[in-house]
């Protein structure tokens, strides 16, 4: 009966984001519209604060309240490689607010394409990426790798896709850390805190709650060569996982979040021992 109340609750108020944050984008859609053919600057900066407005405003009404912890203050004046963890449908919104700084994202080419997020996509020049290709991959690192050397900052997952297991961290993409060495840009590491127990990335249910994220300090890159590539992911992978390890001491994501089979197993072998 419980459980049944719990599943109800967690369906209304799901109902209620998705209704709420669609208010929102349609209410401001003249706006954005309007900001992204007034300003038609490589740097849109007008969109991009109010992008990042509008990303503060959806997840006020979620009931999802952004906590920050700086290792160290962020010049913005310059740029860097933003690279996080990856476990949520909210690192995209954790991502846009937290980075206070004209940037570029790299997404997966399904996005392009869907209503109005695709086309502001476009506008504001982020970079696609068919992971099943080669090609493409090439070209969006060559992309991303010109957008560092002009000047403007970037934000990427190396974990790629969303991998459904118990693993705080799972195996970086070597990309990331390659380019920021190519273009002697540092590395920023955005460690998501509870993201994917507020918004899980294998279902639609939304939950009000504390979101922590811890913003690291830059990793220089100006003094390695591309020997260091593997080192300095590793360094960065340890900056997570250590901040991960503190909320979460076992090491493990809880069992809600893993794989249905992962969860068979570990419930059949509860019910062997006892």
């Amino acid at each position: 009966m419980l459980d049944m109340l719990k599943k109800m609750i967690d369906l209304l108020w799901t109902i209620w984001c998705l209704l709420s944050s669609s208010i929102i984008i349609l209410l401001n859609l003249p706006i954005l519209f309007s900001l992204s053919f007034i300003f038609k600057s490589k740097k849109n900066n007008a969109l991009d604060y109010y992008i990042r407005f509008t990303s503060k405003c959806i997840l006020f009404f979620w009931g999802i309240r952004m906590y920050f912890i700086k290792k160290s203050e962020i010049d913005n004046k310059k740029n860097y490689v933003f690279i996080s963890n990856h476990r949520s449908y909210l690192d995209l919104f954790i991502a846009i607010i937290s980075i206070k700084q004209y940037k570029k994202f790299l997404g997966k080419e399904e996005i392009f394409h869907w209503p109005i997020i695709g086309f502001l996509a476009k506008k504001l020049g982020h970079v696609s990426v068919k992971r099943e290709s080669q090609e493409d991959r090439e070209k969006s690192y060559l992309n991303l790798l010109n957008i560092l050397k002009n000047g403007s900052s970037i934000f990427l997952c190396p974990e790629g896709a969303v991998e459904m297991n118990d693993q705080l961290i799972n195996e970086m993409r070597n990309g990331a850390f390659r380019m920021a060495i190519e273009s002697k840009t540092p590395i920023v590491a955005i460690t998501m805190v509870n993201a994917g127990e507020l918004f899980p990335p294998d279902k639609i249910r939304i939950r009000p709650g504390k979101c922590i994220n811890y913003i690291s300090r830059p990793f220089e890159t100006k003094d390695l060569g591309l020997n260091n590539v593997h080192s300095l992911r590793n360094r960065v992978k340890k900056e997570i996982f250590n901040n991960l390890k503190h909320h979460y001491p076992s090491g493990k994501y809880p069992i809600e979040f893993n794989p249905k089979d992962y969860k068979m197993a570990i419930y059949s072998t509860a019910k062997k021992i006892n």
